[in-house]
């Protein structure tokens, strides 16, 4: 879903609101980044296209940001904590340009994600195991 977009003054660029929701799609994107250890390259990952295409808006929740190192991306303590169930996060963001401008009042765990509720516990298990933010 998107708002009307504008137009930039400056370089004529069309500049667009969109609104995403945390769902089963992004769960499943950090629960497998979570099982390759915290921080795993894309294109090892072995993502179908919806997962691909998607995994980058866990940023937008805090979720998973991606490294320097060769399209790398990296889970946040926030993520593991929500896996475990353990931390809410933001229902749904607001972007305009990649870049998270609004977040929903509305506060969320990982077991009222609409169809994750199944597999909750695996995930929790998994995030259990060590990974490189524990000391």
């Amino acid at each position: 879903m998107s708002k009307p977009s504008s137009v930039c003054p400056v370089c004529g660029r069309k500049i667009t609101e969109y609104k995403h929701s945390i769902n089963k799609t992004l769960v499943e994107c950090l629960a497998r980044l979570n099982a390759m250890g915290g921080r795993a390259r894309l294109d090892k990952m072995s993502l179908d296209n919806t997962h691909f295409n998607n995994f980058q808006k866990l940023r937008y929740f805090g979720l998973a940001i991606p490294t320097n190192d060769n399209y790398e991306w990296q889970i946040t303590d926030r993520g593991v904590w929500f896996l475990q169930g353990r931390v809410q996060i933001h229902k749904s963001v607001i972007t305009r340009n990649a870049q998270v401008i609004r977040e929903s009042t509305e506060l969320v765990f990982i077991n009222q994600i609409k169809d994750c509720v199944t597999y909750k516990i695996e995930w929790q298990d998994q995030a259990r195991q060590p990974n490189l933010f524990d000391k």
